[in-house]
């Protein structure tokens, strides 16, 4: 929603990072494009009570921080009037342009934010809706699903693992193809609504299990672009979890296998520890920048140097896995290595440890 309604700002702002860009319909002042102070970027962190903020930058020009229920946007560049004391009469004159009226940056902060709750309950109006359809959707997996475990119910073998060991290479791509259409459309129910990562009862859950059978999931894809996938690791507690919880090791291993450099190898290993079983996916490819390593769980957030493996991408994967963790009440952790401080590629370890008690 804030990038939305940046692209819709009628003036110049600067981003947290102090990237420049246009208004709608003023655009930056080369004054603040050559700046190299950027004290403008001291208004960011700024805790204050109005929702317009107004200051004036070394440079003389107007600064105005705006509030709105969804973040935060700072304008740069203005000269509004009346209350802009510092800028000479050369810059004013310069910039005559981007002189405007504290009355017109309030009218427009008021009606976006009067707009916004209402595009708010439109938006959650249809992620209802979608919730609705995917429920349908995914009654008809289950269907599938339970036919196909029928047939193999029937079929040679002491224990299901074996009877599917066994079973005809099409119905073994059948039974894959289902189970990762329904962890798929598990994950895209969290999305259209976060609740529904808690919905339900916990119940003990085999994390070594889940994961063995992602694994095998996901050799297809991974031979497919030259990778191979293993696990290693011993674990045999069930920690106490909801029906989402298998959409974390789905994500984490889905976007191994997506982004990881070809002829690597992604490791993922699960293994018992003291109160909490550890996860780890391990993959060999495009490193997150350390400026972007907290903000890529949140929506839409997708790391720079991904594109060189992947040109399509949501950004969702790992915010969803990430509100999937939260309603457990433990965190995913980014880790990374490389040869050099410089590397865009090495080592990406996501970890996080699901406890027991």
């Amino acid at each position: 929603m804030l990038n939305i309604l940046m692209s819709l700002f009628p003036y110049p702002h600067v981003d947290d990072k102090g990237n420049f860009s246009d208004g709608m319909t003023l655009p930056q002042p080369s004054i603040c494009q050559k700046c190299k102070d950027r004290d403008c970027l001291t208004l960011i962190d700024l805790d204050t009570n109005p929702e317009l903020y107004h200051a004036e930058c070394s440079k003389g020009m107007s600064i105005v921080l705006c509030k709105f229920p969804v973040g935060l946007i700072l304008c740069n560049g203005l000269i509004v009037k009346m209350l802009n004391s510092k800028c000479s009469p050369f810059i004013r004159k310069k910039y005559q342009s981007h002189k405007v009226d504290w009355d017109d940056i309030t009218a427009w902060h008021k009606g976006i934010s009067n707009v916004i709750p209402v595009i708010e309950e439109s938006t959650e109006k249809k992620a209802q809706e979608t919730i609705h359809g995917l429920h349908d959707v995914k009654t008809a997996v289950s269907l599938v699903t339970r036919n196909a475990e029928a047939i193999v119910a029937t079929l040679p073998g002491d224990s299901d693992e074996e009877k599917i060991e066994g079973a005809p290479n099409e119905l073994k791509a059948l039974l894959k193809s289902v189970e990762l259409l329904h962890s798929r459309l598990s994950a895209s129910s969290i999305l259209a609504n976060p609740e529904a990562a808690s919905h339900g009862q916990k119940r003990p859950t085999p994390v070594h299990k889940i994961c063995f059978r992602l694994v095998r999931l996901f050799q297809e894809l991974a031979i497919k672009r030259r990778l191979k996938i293993k696990m290693i690791g011993d674990s045999y507690a069930k920690p106490n979890c909801y029906d989402s919880f298998s959409t974390i090791p789905l994500i984490l291993i889905d976007n191994a296998v997506k982004y990881s450099d070809e002829n690597q190898e992604i490791v993922v290993t699960v293994k018992d520890r003291e109160q909490c079983v550890f996860l780890e996916v391990a993959s060999r490819g495009p490193l997150v920048p350390a400026d972007m390593r907290q903000a890529i769980f949140e929506r839409g957030i997708r790391g720079p140097n991904s594109s060189r493996i992947a040109s399509q991408g949501s950004g969702l994967g790992l915010y969803i896995a990430g509100v999937v963790a939260k309603a457990h009440g433990f965190d995913i952790e980014y880790h990374c290595s490389s040869n050099r401080m410089d590397d865009t590629s090495g080592l990406n370890m996501f970890r996080c440890n699901i406890p027991t008690k």
